[in-house]
């Protein structure tokens, strides 16, 4: 199971840490060089649960960029909070060099093996035509493991902050002011800093403490009205499905950054979820089998029937060779089984890679198959094939001389014979026939 992940930066009052540059690697693969946005998030990822993410962040002084923390993936769909206990409400300020003009400024995405353009959109909040158009590439299936693609953010999430970032605290009434506390100063406070931490002024603090400057010493002691700060937490909008809103909450997560806290000062992971189901790894096996000019309507097929129906949609048959055909033919016929089809190798779409039969899972997330089924799932397949036929996909349930409710497939417009010989034309391999469909 893959876990679609984000990670989000933030400091000790749990304000985002906005422009900061980071990467994020796997092993010694680099797959993302990212700012984050002003609220503090990197970009979206999608790799299989229990994936270690080496997390490095770029040093202002050297510019090297250094290992901060390592995640490893959990759920369906996480996003991870990397807290730091130093207060950088300013945030990051990006060089020249990192802002483009324009709408947009860049990111870029490393390509890894058995990504498609459509998730590479979505994880990223973009557009498959965006993506296409920004990259210069052909189609949505023009990209292979490694590439590197530019990532389109908007401009008005990755602006530098202003240099006075307004306090999200909460300021209690001087009527409840009375009561004090002691604090000690530590190396490399200011009185800005203690202030901010314990939501009092810096008028306020030099005035309980009769001083005049802003000078401090270390081990000085202040006293600081005892104020408690106010959590600020932004709630995550996330996209539910009209028919369900049920969110599915995964258990908190906590994990050390380092064992020398001193060097690597973020050292507190914790992780919200919401689980959501789109195209399965054994779905993308299936799909990667196919004729690249239908990989896409059928991912883009399963997509939108689970976002308008909740209804999760399984590869069952994909591409298969004229021997597996012959193979299936024989069912029902001369070996044991029951008749599942009347096409022998060569008069099968699926012997073109441009056909799939699916079936559904049904509420007990599992597929029913038996014949006693049927009636279930021909009543599912019947709901959601208008999708299918709505981008472009032509459905089994619709033929008059025998309906195969399970099957979707690549309109071509051509005969078997047709297919035959175009594959025959290619040196054998379907792959490599193109189609003139729209």
């Amino acid at each position: 199971m893959d876990c679609l992940a984000n990670i989000k930066f933030l400091d000790a009052l749990n304000q985002p840490i906005n422009g900061l540059v980071h990467q994020l690697w796997i092993g010694s693969i680099l797959i993302s060089d990212h700012v984050t946005s002003t609220s503090g998030e990197s970009v979206w990822i999608k790799r299989p649960v229990g994936t270690i993410i080496d997390v490095r962040v770029k040093s202002l002084t050297s510019g090297e960029y250094k290992s901060k923390v390592k995640i490893q993936l959990i759920g369906e769909k996480t996003i991870f909070i990397v807290r730091s206990p130093k207060v950088l409400l300013k945030g990051v300020k990006l060089s020249a060099k990192d802002v483009a003009t324009g709408t947009y400024v860049r990111s870029t995405y490393i390509v890894a093996e058995g990504d498609y353009l459509g998730r590479i959109a979505d994880d990223n909040h973009t557009t498959i035509n965006e993506l296409i158009r920004i990259n210069n590439l052909e189609s949505d299936s023009d990209i292979r493991p490694g590439q590197i693609l530019k990532i389109p953010i908007k401009k008005t999430e990755a602006q530098t902050p202003s240099s006075e970032v307004k306090q999200k605290i909460q300021i209690v009434n001087p009527s409840q002011q009375e009561k004090t506390k002691i604090i000690v100063v530590q190396q490399n406070d200011s009185l800005a800093l203690i202030a901010k931490l314990t939501t009092n002024t810096v008028d306020e603090i030099k005035k309980l403490n009769g001083l005049s400057s802003e000078k401090l010493g270390q081990t000085q002691k202040l006293k600081v009205y005892d104020r408690q700060v106010a959590s600020i937490v932004k709630k995550t909008q996330i996209l539910k499905n009209k028919e369900d809103e049920k969110p599915v909450t995964l258990p908190k997560v906590t994990q050390d950054a380092s064992k020398n806290k001193e060097k690597a000062p973020i050292v507190k992971i914790e992780s919200k979820a919401q689980a959501t189901s789109k195209v399965s790894q054994r779905n993308e096996k299936a799909i990667a089998r196919l004729h690249p000019q239908v990989r896409g309507l059928i991912r883009k097929f399963i997509n939108d029937v689970y976002l308008k129906h909740q209804i999760q949609l399984v590869i069952v048959q994909d591409y298969r060779t004229y021997e597996q055909q012959d193979a299936l033919y024989a069912k029902g016929r001369t070996t044991s089984g029951r008749i599942v089809t009347k096409a022998k190798g060569g008069q099968s779409n699926h012997n073109f890679a441009l056909a799939v039969d699916i079936f559904p899972l049904w509420a007990d997330g599992k597929l029913h198959m038996d014949a006693k089924s049927d009636a279930e799932n021909i009543k599912i397949l019947k709901k959601v094939a208008p999708i299918g036929k709505s981008i472009g996909l032509e459905w089994g349930g619709d033929w008059k001389s025998i309906t195969d409710n399970p099957h979707f497939q690549l309109k071509t417009g051509k005969t078997m014979s047709q297919l035959r010989q175009l594959t025959k034309d290619a040196g054998g391999d379907p792959l490599k026939v193109k189609y003139d469909v729209k």
